[in-house]
């Protein structure tokens, strides 16, 4: 369903106005009428097997700067809950849990296991609550810090008739459970508490002021037998002093379980590469598996519909292509890990002492034997398709500006009026593409004082900049006229009398 369409529809049920206004409105409902919120939101939304409020939390009202929240897709959250072995059930924690995106396909893989999540963001506690009191979930929530190993509150839900009846309870809740999965956020900053060294969490080590990855990794080891997640591919090879030697002592201690490489641009709001970092307190071997899954992904293209920016923007349905693992990937990503099986060019099984003299290192590429292969491109005339496209839309705002106001507003000016041998350029393009390259024409810099001008340089495409520019100007001259309206008034109010005794004759 079109994001818009979702959001309106999630509105109108709960009765307000902008979604922004949700989390409030839905723990209300959960506690007072979940049950026929819920009749209403499944004769819409029957799969439950899908997380329709992820994509509302996310893109609304997740919070990319402070929070590093961007959450799980949903075959990389299937992937990592079938490595840790999900099927066999028991007591899963989600730290970090978001919105749920990963309990949920945890859910999907075994409805008989029960949950603890946490969550530091007060805002998606309802979602969280809802995603799994719908599903008739076994479990409790928890609004806390995991760095800082605080409770704020905390909500048991359990399995009813129907839906999962929900209750406050008193914090702190032990954490203790089988399996724990993430997907934290990434370099988030931090601080190591005091007497850390005392502290059982850091018995491998402390990580570092200003990244807390590593924070993380230890506080999933510490909960579970089993911890799953999903990491920046830095935390296989940092510098670090300090997470070098918490790695070493991981790896040491036989912790290291499976480390799976996947690709990159299948987060919706970055394309970081990331894997999959398994780790295991009871192994029954002394190698690791890794794997390099990222050749064997799948990608789709999805479509969205512009969400803010007025008409031209919301009317604009854009394309992006993602990358996926099918069902086939994580199979066989599974049957690798637990065969221990070696594969040219996608897996290897270094054993402890292999490690060890890589410094260390967590990077399959370091361990597996790649083989060569074309890369496989798209055709060259459809690349400088797109290389005009851009062009055209920088071409139709043209800025036409007093060189000496230019330099002094901070543009290279020099870099601008620079040769750029364009014909050269052309004839190699034309030559490898059989397209002509579009000339670049978006600045031009006069002689007439402070001229600064804007042209719609093109009849045949308005640049999308021109709406934002607009609005813009229109507040402002929005703004002037109340300003000049005061004014206006003022000076009547100051006339008035003055006319009114004779001492101005506006005759």
């Amino acid at each position: 369903m079109e994001l818009t369409e979702l959001a309106t529809k999630f509105a109108t049920m709960l009765k307000i106005e902008k979604v922004e206004e949700a989390p409030q409105k839905l723990l209300q409902v959960l506690f007072s009428s979940k049950n026929a919120f819920f009749d209403e939101w499944i004769k819409t939304f029957p799969d439950l097997s899908v997380d329709n409020l992820q994509p509302i939390f996310q893109y609304y009202m997740a919070d990319r700067k402070n929070k590093m929240q961007d959450y799980t897709p949903k075959s990389l959250a299937k992937a990592l809950c079938s490595i840790v072995g999900i099927q066999n059930g028991g007591k899963v924690y989600d730290m970090c849990a978001g919105s749920g995106a990963l309990t949920v396909q945890a859910w999907n893989l075994n409805k008989d296991c029960s949950f603890i999540c946490q969550e530091l963001d007060e805002r998606v506690i309802p979602f969280l609550i809802f995603n799994l009191a719908i599903r008739n979930i076994n479990g409790v929530v928890i609004h806390g810090n995991v760095l800082e190993e605080e409770q704020y509150t905390a909500y048991r839900l359990t399995k009813g008739e129907k839906y999962s009846e929900i209750q406050e309870i008193p914090v702190p809740v032990e954490i203790t459970a089988d399996i724990c999965i993430s997907n934290p956020p990434y370099h988030l900053k931090f601080t190591p508490p005091p007497f850390a060294a005392l502290n059982e969490r850091y018995k491998y080590g402390i990580p570092p002021s200003g990244c807390a990855d590593y924070a993380f990794i230890l506080a999933g080891i510490q909960s579970a037998k089993t911890c799953g997640m999903i990491l920046p591919c830095s935390v296989l090879e940092q510098n670090n002093q300090s997470e070098q030697s918490i790695r070493e002592q991981l790896i040491n201690n036989n912790l290291v379980d499976s480390i799976v490489l996947a690709p990159n641009k299948m987060f919706e709001s970055t394309d970081i590469s990331t894997c999959v970092y398994t780790l295991k307190k009871e192994r029954q071997t002394t190698v690791v598996s890794m794997i390099d899954i990222r050749k064997n992904c799948v990608q789709v293209e999805r479509e969205q519909r512009g969400q803010f920016g007025g008409s031209s923007h919301e009317n604009r349905v854009y394309k992006k292509i993602f990358n996926e693992f099918s069902d086939d990937n994580i199979q066989q990503i599974v049957d690798i890990i637990s065969k221990r099986s070696v594969n040219d060019g996608l897996s290897e099984t270094p054993r402890m002492q292999d490690i060890k003299s890589m410094n260390y290192s967590l990077s399959p590429a370091k361990y597996i034997e790649l083989e060569e292969y074309i890369a496989v491109h798209r055709d060259y005339s459809e690349i400088m398709s797109d290389i005009n496209r851009i062009i055209t839309e920088k071409n139709s705002c043209k800025l036409v500006i007093n060189e000496t106001l230019a330099k002094a507003l901070g543009l290279d000016v020099a870099m601008f009026k620079a040769d750029t041998a364009y014909n050269e350029q052309n004839e190699f393009y034309k030559k490898i593409s059989g397209q002509s390259i579009l000339k670049q024409d978006y600045i031009q810099f006069t002689k007439n004082k402070n001229e600064f001008t804007f042209k719609a340089n093109n009849p045949e495409h308005l640049s999308t900049i021109f709406t934002a520019v607009f609005q813009m100007w229109k507040q402002h001259i929005m703004y002037l006229n109340e300003q000049e309206n005061i004014f206006l008034a003022e000076f009547r109010d100051a006339l008035l009398p003055d006319l009114m005794s004779g001492k101005i004759s506006i005759q």
